[in-house]
């Protein structure tokens, strides 16, 4: 059994496992929830083509890509998945990404956005996040620039999507130093405090 990375006090999160790839494919269907990834289910079209991408990704060191499960912590129902891609250990930096299947806005994906900030920055030591957001989801976009995460540029055509649009995409990005004085972790040390890891 994989030990959680965190136990909140609304989530579990722990590293995404090859049981947990046809839950995935599911998730990857659905077009709310299809934008976390958008090539993916292009790509690995099937189950088990999500596990022998998932294997092989799992055979780099350092690894280029970090995929957790997170579940909401009384049901213990899967609501979401993040992760780090294109990790570039030589300028600490990486994308970040995260999707909800359910609880989009809630304590869960605000805990789990708290932990997953707080671990790439004080854990990975990582210097810099890049955020994407489609430049037509002014919900999105819009929290991009309310929690103060500074945007770097439109990329026109950027992303090719299923049904053959392209989709211009806002890049933003954060450093280290933005977020320890910035007013997302504020807000979020209040809103979701985290709790200290707990050793077995």
């Amino acid at each position: 059994m994989t030990p959680d990375l965190y136990r909140g006090n609304s989530i579990l999160v722990r590293p995404i496992q090859p049981d947990d790839m046809s839950l995935l494919h599911e998730w990857l269907k659905s077009p709310s929830f299809a934008f976390y990834r958008p090539s993916l289910g292009i790509l690995c079209p099937t189950v088990e083509l999500l596990r022998e991408r998932f294997a092989a990704l799992a055979e780099i060191e350092p690894p280029l890509e970090i995929e957790v499960l997170v579940l909401h912590r009384a049901t213990l129902a899967a609501v979401g998945l993040m992760s780090l891609s294109g990790i570039d250990p030589l300028n600490r930096k990486a994308e970040f990404s995260m999707g909800f299947v359910r609880g989009q806005g809630t304590r869960c994906t605000m805990e789990a956005l708290h932990f997953a900030l707080e671990h790439a920055y004080a854990t990975m030591n990582l210097r810099k996040l890049v955020f994407y957001a489609a430049a037509d989801n002014s919900r999105a976009v819009g929290l991009m620039r309310h929690w103060g995460i500074p945007e770097e540029g439109l990329l026109r055509g950027e992303l090719l999507l299923a049904d053959g649009r392209a989709a211009d995409l806002r890049r933003f990005a954060l450093f280290k130093e933005e977020w320890e004085s910035g007013p997302l972790r504020q807000q979020l040390r209040k809103l979701v405090p985290l709790v200290p890891l707990e050793i077995e």
